[in-house]
């Protein structure tokens, strides 16, 4: 059964297929990575990946997944994120809909104001573009590999096999729909078992 004490095969995963029967394409003992994984934020940055055998280098944009230490994170696109180097997210709640979020950075315009000393009022205001500091929040079909935004909308729309806990989610008040959506996930991954192959 899929969990949060299922430990993966620390290796290369080059397909959703080698994830779900926990078979790396390359396991750890046959390769020598260069990275590096932020303990905050989960988020592992690979540089470059080496064959024991020879020193040939291996092409980063082939890997679906790199499990370190039992825990498999996912490559993040480049499209998806603002960085140089190829990133993976951690899935940090693994089950039939698994949980991952990076951070990122997006632009934001905001409005800014010179002001008269002496008056007190603005005499020129414009919008500035700055880059601000997001936690992107996504989620992963275990089975079929679908990934999507973490949002109310998109949660409905993968738990409606469980009647029940689509009922709570659409009873809950607006206000409170976005904080307790990770709860109700919670609640899902238990009562929807998914079993490795």
């Amino acid at each position: 059964m899929l969990s949060k004490n299922f430990r993966f095969a620390d290796g290369l995963y080059f397909s959703l297929e080698q994830l779900q029967t926990n078979r790396p394409g390359l396991p750890m003992d046959s390769i020598k990575l260069q990275y590096f994984t932020n303990p905050q934020t989960s988020l592992t940055q690979l540089n470059a990946i080496f064959l024991k055998k020879g020193v040939e280098q291996f092409p980063l944009d082939s890997i679906y997944a790199i499990c370190l230490d039992g825990v498999p994170s996912l490559r993040v696109p480049k499209t998806e994120i603002n960085r140089s180097l190829t990133n993976f997210a951690a899935l940090k709640l693994r089950g039939k809909i698994c949980y991952f979020t990076y951070p990122d950075y997006r632009k934001k315009t905001i409005r800014v104001a010179a002001y008269n000393p002496l008056t007190g009022r603005p005499f020129r205001q414009g919008n500035v573009v700055r880059d601000e500091e997001v936690i992107v929040e996504k989620m992963l079909r275990f089975q079929t590999g679908e990934v999507a935004d973490f949002t109310a909308e998109n949660l409905m729309g993968w738990i409606q096999d469980d009647p029940l806990l689509v009922e709570t989610v659409t009873e809950l008040p607006k206000g409170e729909q976005q904080e307790k959506l990770f709860k109700c996930l919670l609640i899902y991954v238990d009562r929807n078992p998914v079993y490795l192959e």
